[in-house]
């Protein structure tokens, strides 16, 4: 990396917290806001004419890094990266937190509390997972109760580990936790960190670092390993892994009708790369076993001498030279209220870039195209209970993307 280059994306790395995974070489960000209980409802952001596609702000919180729901409910749950966890309901933050747990989170680096995942049974099993970084920088997935009685609070005394993953770098921590209509639990891991995969991790499937994994949750801890794994049985293949090849998978999605996997795994020096293979009937993701090609290739180019066996190239790619530095993957979306210009589109982002953009989703090559919508500090994209989709901005603002 040119001296002019790191220089450049350090700079980015401290406005941006350096949670994306954009330089490698990081420093913490101080708070600088405070979460707005009682914020006003759904605001529009800015003048926009009648009816067209805006971003409606929901709220202003500390550091947020993602929003879930329960398939159904009319809450929003807002992750905020120190370790909290708040609820909008009838457009209103509450001012008691869902879930705290900033003791067990650490937030230097690309660190802290991430993203968060409701069983699909949850209405009756209260069961939900986060994904933090702990205090020793490694990767833990732990899964909560809902309190009984109090909805409206998680019970902090059922905390159960599900999967701790060593991790010694402050870089590509991952950070997506999601269910997929097969009722198993996906998340996304880094590389471990540094330049190039140093370590050599995103294609040996002996190592769980630059993969999807694919578990069965336990209620009472740990998991099992579902026997449809693509690399279960295999020789000198870890049994968990579903997907592999990947730098930094920060976002991942399934499309909610069709079950098709679209991946946001951002780049190196020079490519930011949107992964997509297609799902099953009855809406199932992919059967996996993807190879995505890091660090053989840098999205279609080649990055290094090697093997990536099966590569995958991605579907969308965009140049760093071009502005663009940290790339969102989003959702497909299925709010029909949004119109035909938007139902059934790929809406994805990158941090640097700020616009969001929305893709019609093919392989080899799927087409895309920029909105007049621009969200600075753009660290992810949720989807609540209904399958409406917000834009969050670490920085501190929520937007849904509706209309009036």
């Amino acid at each position: 990396m040119s001296a002019r280059r790191y220089v450049a994306l350090f700079l980015l790395a401290l406005a941006a917290g350096g949670l994306l995974g954009c330089t490698e070489g990081k420093k913490e960000e101080t708070m600088a806001t405070k979460p707005a209980v009682n914020s006003p409802p759904e605001e529009p952001a800015g003048p926009a004419q009648q009816r067209r596609v805006r971003l409606l702000r929901l709220g202003k919180f500390d550091q947020p890094t993602y929003l879930a729901a329960p398939r159904g409910d009319r809450r929003r749950f807002v992750v905020e990266r120190e370790g909290t966890i708040r609820i909008v309901r009838g457009g209103r933050v509450l001012g008691r937190p869902f879930l705290d747990i900033s003791g067990f989170v650490t937030t230097g680096g690309e660190s802290g509390l991430l993203s968060m995942a409701f069983a699909p049974d949850y209405t009756t099993s209260r069961r939900f997972y986060v994904y933090y970084t702990d205090r020793a920088g490694f990767l833990q997935i732990d899964e909560f109760e809902a309190s009984v009685g109090a909805p409206n609070r998680a019970d902090p005394a059922s905390r159960r580990s599900v999967i701790r993953v060593p991790h010694h770098r402050s870089n590509h921590k991952g950070g997506q936790l999601q269910f997929g209509a097969d009722g198993m639990l996906y998340m996304g891991f880094g590389d471990g960190g540094g330049g190039g995969d140093p370590d050599e991790n995103a294609q040996n499937l002996s190592r769980i670092l630059g993969k999807m994994i694919r578990i069965d949750p336990r209620p009472a801890g740990g998991y099992s390993v579902p026997a449809g794994n693509p690399f279960r049985g295999r020789s000198g293949a870890l049994p968990e892994i579903y997907a592999y090849g990947l730098r930094n998978p920060y976002r991942f999605s399934f499309d909610r009708r069709r079950g098709d996997l679209v991946i946001g795994d951002v780049g190196q020096d020079a490519i930011e790369e949107i992964d997509y293979v297609p799902g099953r009937a009855g809406g199932l993701p992919p059967r996996g076993g993807y190879n995505f090609g890091w660090d053989v290739f840098e999205g279609r180019s080649r990055f290094e001498t090697g093997s990536a066996p099966g590569h995958h190239p991605p579907v969308i790619q965009h140049r760093q030279d071009a502005g663009f530095c940290s790339i969102i993957g989003g959702y497909v979306i299925r709010d029909r209220s949004l119109g035909r210009r938007w139902t059934g589109r790929y809406v994805y982002g990158d941090y640097c870039d700020g616009t969001i953009r929305l893709a019609r989703l093919r392989r080899p090559t799927a087409s895309t195209r920029g909105t007049r919508l621009h969200v600075d500090g753009l660290v992810s994209f949720g989807e609540d209970g209904r399958g409406r989709v917000y834009a969050i901005s670490l920085n501190g603002p929520v937007y849904r993307i509706g209309r009036r």
